[in-house]
């Protein structure tokens, strides 16, 4: 593929996509939408297929014999019984079995990473900012505790108070996406502008 026509097409799809922001749903937005996921589909196909697949069977287990690995593999395609409705339970047994050995290898394989999560709420309570740290934490962790229904006062101050350090903790974390997506607009935009129409001094 030609620059100038790889120039083209990105500028296209750049503004068909935005063609959804600027006007409303579109068929342009939509072709490019569709575009835009069945690429990235047969990308993420074709990637776990030679980076993982492949050598899995063609190396591990037919040249290697390590007939072992057929287990995992018998587990994950359990995954798409979830398409038949009389065995969409099935599904269920290798979701289980994953977010299981997960959390087991987190616990006991590498605790590290738990664990310094957990030593790191424990500040000093010599600096503001550490005694609002800890008050966060404990009392976003009030917030969560539903074993038992909170009807004393102390209690559901501690959950409000835990209610505002979520909306807080939220509403950064959205401010932060938003300038990231900003950037992105003002790259697409420096494309647009330079790249593509070739506006000089931008």
């Amino acid at each position: 593929m030609s620059a100038t026509l790889q120039t083209w097409l990105s500028a296209f799809f750049t503004i068909a996509i935005y063609t959804l922001v600027l006007y409303k749903d579109n068929k342009v937005f939509r072709f490019a939408e569709t575009v835009m996921i069945g690429i990235t589909a047969a990308n993420g196909i074709v990637l776990t297929y030679h980076n993982y697949i492949r050598p899995v069977v063609a190396v591990d287990i037919i040249q290697q014999g390590k007939y072992l690995q057929l287990i995992p593999i018998l587990i994950g395609l359990l995954m798409y019984t979830r398409f038949v409705r009389s065995i969409a339970w099935v599904s269920r047994i290798p979701m289980g079995f994953w977010v299981g050995v997960g959390a087991a290898y987190i616990l006991t394989r590498n605790p590290g990473v738990f664990i310094s999560q957990i030593t790191a709420s424990f500040l000093a309570l010599n600096k503001l900012n550490n005694v609002v740290f800890v008050v966060g934490v404990i009392s976003v962790v009030v917030y969560f505790y539903f074993t038992v229904p909170i009807r004393s006062a102390p209690m559901k101050g501690m959950t409000t108070l835990g209610k505002a350090f979520l909306l807080v903790s939220f509403g950064a974390t959205f401010a932060s996406t938003v300038m990231s997506r900003i950037s992105l607009l003002l790259g697409r935009l420096q494309f647009l502008l330079q790249d593509w129409l070739r506006i000089a001094g931008v």
